[in-house]
C-alpha cells in the first residue's frame, strides 16, 4: 500500500508538476489505487490547466510593460505635480524678464479736507520794485475751502544700470527652471522603475496563482478518485484525509496568492493614476536574449542621464551666478525717470508738475556687508562643487553594483534553465522506465515533484533577472 502526500504545480509546457511529494511505498503490498486511474487523473489535470490558461487572457485586458510605463508617465500624480512645478518655474522666469521693461506707477489720493488749506504770502515775497513797491503790498492769505481735493502722482522709470542685475536674475531663474525640469526627469525615472519592478512582481504572482489553481483542480479530481476508491475499499481512509488536507492547504495558499495579486494590482493602478478597481492581467516576460553590456559606455550614459548629477552641476552654476549677483550690488542703480504730479482743486499751488531726468540710488558705505555676503556665496559654490563630485562617485557605485547584480541574476537564470532541462530529461527517462515496469510509480511522482520545483525556480530566476534589468536601467537614468 502506498501512502502519498502530493502538491502539484503547472510547469511552462503544461506538464503537471508535483511541487512537493512525500511518497512512502511498501513494495511488498499491492497498490490500492489502479495506476491507470491515476494516469487518467493526471491527463484530466493537464487539460484543465491548459483550458484555464487559454481562457484567462480573454476575461481581462492584457496590460503590457511598455503600456504600463506609458500610462504612468502620463497619469501618475507625482509626475503631473512635478510638471506643474516646471510650468511654475517657467512663469517665474517670464516674470523676471519683465523687469527689463519700463515700470509704470500711479498713486492717487482723493477726499475732502477736514480743515481748510491756507497759504500766507508775506509782504514783498515776490520782490520789491521801484515803480510798484513790494509785491504783494501786504501779507496775503490764500485759502482753499473745504471741498473735494486730490493728489495724483504718476511715474515712469526705465532701468539702465539695473539691466545687468536683471540679466543675472534671469539666469538664476532659468537655472531654477532647469532644476525643476531635472526634478521632473528624476520623478519620471523613479516612476518608470517603480512600475517595472511592481509589474514583474505581478507577473510572478500571476504565474503562482495559475499554478495554484491548477493544483486545486488536480487535487479536487484526486479527492473524488480517492473517495470512489475508498467506497470500493481499494484505498485507506488515511489516504482520503491526506488528500483533503492537502486540498484545503492548497486552497488557503491560493486565497493568499489572489489577495496578494489584488493588492499588487491596486498598487500598480495607483502608480498609473487610474481607478484602483481597474482589472487587467499581465503578460509573461520572455527569456532574455544573450547580450553583452559595455560597462564603460553604461557609466558614461549614467553621467549624462542621471538627474542627480545634472542637478549637482546646475547647483554649481546657481551658486556661481549668486556670487555674480552679489557683486553686482556694488553698481549704483541708475534709471531714466519721468514724474507727473497733479493737485486738483488746490488754490495757489500749480495744478500740474512734470519732471524728466535721471534718478540715482546708491549706498556708498555698508560696513563690509556686500563683501561678507560675497565670501559666503563663494564658500557655497565650493560646497556645490564637492557635492557634484560626491554625486558622480555615488552614481558610478550604483551603476557598478547594479551591473554586478544583473550579471549574477543572468548567471542564476542560465543555471536554473539548465537544471530545468535536466529535470525534464530525468522525468522522460523515468517515465519510460515506468512504462516498461522498470521503475515504481513513486519514482515518477518524485521526479515530477523535482521538475515542478525546477520550473518554479526558473520562474523566480526569470522574474529576478527582469527586476535586476529594471534596476540597471534605472541606474543609467533611463525611463
Amino acid at each position: 500500500m502506498c501512502n502519498a502526500a502530493i502538491r502539484i504545480g503547472a510547469s511552462r509546457d503544461w506538464s503537471i508538476g508535483l511541487a512537493a511529494a512525500d511518497y512512502q511505498c511498501d513494495r511488498s503490498r499491492p497498490l490500492r489505487m489502479p495506476p491507470r486511474s491515476l494516469i487518467r487523473t493526471f491527463t484530466a489535470a493537464i487539460l484543465l490547466a491548459a483550458a484555464a490558461s487559454a481562457q484567462a487572457p480573454e476575461s481581462k485586458p492584457v496590460l503590457t510593460i511598455d503600456k504600463a510605463v506609458e500610462l504612468a508617465l502620463q497619469g501618475n500624480r507625482r509626475v503631473r505635480s512635478s510638471a506643474l512645478e516646471v510650468h511654475r518655474a517657467h512663469e517665474g522666469t517670464a516674470a523676471v524678464r519683465t523687469q527689463r521693461l519700463p515700470q509704470f506707477q500711479i498713486y492717487a489720493l482723493g477726499g475732502e479736507t477736514l480743515r481748510p488749506i491756507s497759504f500766507t504770502i508775506p509782504e514783498g515775497a515776490l520782490g520789491v520794485y521801484p515803480n510798484t513797491g513790494p509785491i504783494p503790498a501786504q501779507s496775503s492769505k490764500i485759502t482753499t475751502p473745504q471741498q473735494f481735493t486730490g493728489l495724483i502722482l504718476a511715474q515712469a522709470t526705465q532701468p539702465l544700470s539695473q539691466l545687468w542685475k536683471v540679466h543675472l536674475a534671469t539666469l538664476s531663474s532659468q537655472i531654477g527652471e532647469a532644476l525643476a525640469q531635472e526634478s521632473l526627469r528624476r520623478q519620471r525615472q523613479e516612476t518608470a522603475y517603480s512600475v517595472r519592478d511592481l509589474y514583474y512582481q505581478i507577473v510572478q504572482t500571476q504565474s503562482l496563482v495559475e499554478s495554484a489553481e491548477s493544483n486545486v483542480k488536480y487535487l479536487a479530481e484526486l479527492q473524488e478518485e480517492t473517495d470512489r476508491n475508498l467506497a470500493q475499499q481499494t484505498a485507506l481512509k488515511g489516504d482520503s484525509l491526506m488528500v483533503k488536507a492537502k486540498l484545503s492547504r492548497q486552497r488557503y495558499q491560493l486565497l493568499i496568492l489572489r489577495d496578494t495579486f489584488r493588492n499588487q494590482c491596486e498598487a500598480l493602478n495607483q502608480l498609473l493614476g487610474r481607478d484602483l478597481g481597474t482589472e487587467f492581467i499581465v503578460e509573461a516576460q520572455p527569456a532574455p536574449s544573450p547580450s553583452e553590456i559595455d560597462v564603460v559606455g553604461a557609466r558614461q550614459e549614467a553621467m549624462r542621464q542621471r538627474a542627480e548629477v545634472r542637478q549637482a552641476r546646475l547647483q554649481i552654476r546657481q551658486t556661481e551666478n549668486d556670487v555674480r549677483r552679489q557683486r553686482a550690488e556694488y553698481i549704483p542703480d541708475l534709471s531714466v525717470h519721468f514724474t507727473s504730479l497733479s493737485l486738483p482743486n488746490v488754490n495757489f499751488l500749480p495744478q500740474n508738475i512734470m519732471q524728466a531726468g535721471l534718478m540715482l540710488q546708491w549706498q556708498p558705505f555698508d560696513w563690509g556687508q556686500k563683501h561678507h555676503k560675497t565670501e559666503a556665496l563663494k564658500d557655497a559654490a565650493q560646497e556645490a562643487s564637492l557635492s557634484e563630485q560626491d554625486a558622480e562617485q555615488q552614481v558610478l557605485r550604483d551603476v557598478n553594483g547594479r551591473f554586478r547584480a544583473l550579471a549574477e541574476s543572468r548567471a542564476s537564470l542560465d543555471t536554473e534553465a539548465l537544471n530545468q532541462e535536466a529535470e525534464r530529461e530525468k522525468l522522460r527517462v523515468v517515465t519510460n522506465r515506468y512504462a516498461q515496469k522498470a521503475a515504481l510509480l513513486s519514482d515518477v511522482l518524485q521526479q515530477q515533484a523535482a521538475l515542478a520545483q525546477a520550473d518554479a525556480d526558473y520562474r523566480k530566476a526569470l522574474a529576478a533577472f527582469w527586476s535586476a534589468k529594471a534596476s540597471f536601467d534605472h541606474a543609467l537614468g533611463r525611463e
